[in-house]
């Protein structure tokens, strides 16, 4: 079941203790209970100096400008009540200077998130992907639901697996809204929520049945220390035994049953988890009066691949599968190398792969591999050469441009946006977030960027057409929103999820018009995108964080302290 680190409810101002130390290589070799985890848990970003009780200083300084009648005096004030304006954190440079610094507590604020909960399993994960269902699109109304398949960094080979789990009776937990409803506040809801009802109450783990009961007893609001106090929500979970760690774990988008695995042995492996998938559906064990947060209703299954592929010289992170071609999938290494897949038969029974395409990032790892949204033969890789290559099946083994997007760092994610398919989004070691235009791509560059002179790549490559630097550490994941061509998350090791969207511009006059309207809004920093809609935090070390396809706004990620699913209050539909 869900739950939250312990530190999510407090609400006291008490000085964080000194930041945990983190691998310094960002992998899971080790690691530890989210209980001594004190930096900042919490996902709302405004922290500052307490100014709720600050009517004897207001009267003293009143007095003093009577008895003075010094104008000078009123601008003190004036300075004074800007000065104890919020301030917007934000994680120092230097994890030394950040920890001799005494940083207020952040507290969680659950006006910002229409929903919040988190969870663990046995093991950190490195990577999951999110299934499609049949229970609607543009699920709005709470409690959701939802299947995810995700791979284990266990301390033991032989202890990692493979796991399938559903996630369900997630409620509303932010605004002023308890997690539970009577049954007239309820059948108003059904009546005003006509959308995809009727297709969600078959697939919410009898949630209706359990609200209503819940709902003639228990009218507590959301206790973030406590999550299983109230809502109660369910995690099920099976797995598969895997060989060895698992470094990505993608699923095939025409059929989930199929899934591909990148496993620290230096196999790629494809498995059909459609009996894992099978337990969970027929699963009915009532987790309803369980006292502890944590416990899970795993079945170990041990199963064979349909598919191990051993030709690749090294282990690897960069895979997936097209979503126009079915069946068809892009591995690529730390060597260098990218195989391409195809299947033999429309089962996908068994591939044919092609392991030729090897002149592409200057032998140096292949970070991540996506399919073009629109074309089957083509797909983008970057690496840890700094460059993008965009390649064409048809004409391997070189591709077909290949530009620097980065001149002195990794580029160690992207992602193709499925809305507006010129666009990629690419994050980097340095945590610079760069926005590309593939119209602005030239075939000639292929030859002009494989030069040794920085210079004059920079001179001849094509321009980003947005970028970020506010991340403070290496980005890991980034994913455009499947139900907004505008919007994007990135997730990075200065231990924050962002959200933005690149259509939002700064308007000057509605800033100054809103400080001037509240006292308790902070100052925004000129190094604070606009674009910026949502920072979360709280976490430890993400790896992944990835939208949901069929509930707008839900965000769920992975990291070294286990899986958060949340719902900014600001993205998706409006509750």
């Amino acid at each position: 079941m869900p739950r939250l680190p312990a530190n999510f409810g407090k609400t006291t101002n008490a000085q964080a203790n000194k930041s945990k130390e983190t691998d310094p290589d960002g992998g899971y070799g080790s690691s530890s209970s989210s209980e001594d985890d004190d930096d900042g848990d919490g996902g709302y970003t405004v922290v500052g100096e307490d100014v709720s009780d600050d009517s004897e200083d207001d009267a003293a300084d009143a007095d003093e400008v009577k008895k003075t009648g010094s104008a000078k005096k009123n601008d003190d004030v004036e300075r004074k009540r800007t000065m104890e304006r919020p301030k917007v954190w934000r994680p120092s440079v230097n994890k030394e200077e950040e920890e001799e610094i005494n940083f207020e507590e952040m507290e969680y604020d659950r006006q910002a998130y229409d929903c919040l909960h988190a969870f663990r399993l046995e093991w950190p994960s490195l990577s999951f992907d999110l299934m499609r269902d049949d229970a609607g699109e543009n699920r709005a109304r709470f409690p959701h639901q939802f299947f995810m398949v995700s791979g284990t960094q266990a301390d033991q080979a032989n202890k990692n697996s493979l796991s399938v789990s559903r996630v369900g009776r997630l409620k509303r937990t932010g605004g002023n809204t308890t997690t539970t409803t009577t049954k007239n506040k309820k059948n108003r809801n059904d009546s005003s929520n006509n959308d995809n009802d009727s297709e969600d109450d078959s697939d919410d783990d009898a949630d209706d049945d359990d609200d209503d009961s819940e709902s003639e007893s228990d009218d507590e609001e959301f206790d973030a220390a406590n999550p299983a106090k109230s809502g109660k929500p369910t995690l099920h979970v099976s797995s598969i035994s895997h060989p060895g760690g698992i470094n990505r774990v993608r699923l095939m988008p025409q059929n989930t049953s199929i899934c591909c695995t990148w496993s620290d042995t230096g196999h790629v492996l494809c498995w059909d988890i459609t009996q894992a998938f099978r337990t969970l559906q027929h699963s009915i064990e009532d987790q309803k009066n369980q006292t502890e947060p944590n416990i899970v209703n795993e079945k170990k299954l041990k199963l064979a691949p349909k598919k191990v592929h051993s030709k690749h010289r090294e282990e690897g992170y960069a895979i997936d599968w097209s979503s126009i071609s079915a069946g068809s999938l892009a591995s690529g290494d730390n060597a260098g190398a990218v195989h391409i897949w195809q299947p033999t038969d429309e089962n996908c029974s068994d591939w044919k792969i092609d392991c030729d395409y090897t002149d592409g990032h200057d032998h140096k790892s292949v970070e991540d591999i996506q399919w073009s949204p629109s074309e089957p033969t083509v797909f983008a890789s970057c690496g840890g050469d700094g460059c993008v290559a965009v390649w064409d099946t048809r004409q391997k083994p070189k591709p077909a441009i290949r530009v620097r997007a980065s001149e002195q760092s990794d580029i160690n994610v992207m992602s193709w946006n499925r809305l507006a398919n010129c666009m990629i989004a690419t994050g980097a070691d340095d945590g610079a977030l760069k926005i590309w235009d593939l119209r602005h791509f030239d075939a000639k560059q292929a030859q002009t960027t494989t030069t040794t002179n920085a210079n004059a790549n920079a001179n001849h490559g094509p321009k980003p057409v947005a970028q970020f630097q506010f991340h403070r550490g290496h980005i890991s994941s980034v994913d455009w929103s499947p139900f907004d061509s505008a919007m994007l998350l990135s997730a990075a090791s200065d231990n924050t999820l962002c959200i933005w969207d690149l259509a939002v511009e700064r308007d000057a006059e509605e800033e100054a018009q809103a400080m001037l309207e509240n006292d308790s809004n902070a100052e925004i920093p000129e190094d604070l995108p606009p674009q910026l809609m949502f920072v979360h935090q709280g976490i430890q070390d993400p790896k992944e964080a990835r939208f949901h396809a069929q509930i707008p706004g839900l965000v769920v990620s992975t990291a070294l302290d286990g899986f958060h699913c949340f719902k900014p209050f600001n993205v998706g539909f409006e509750i």
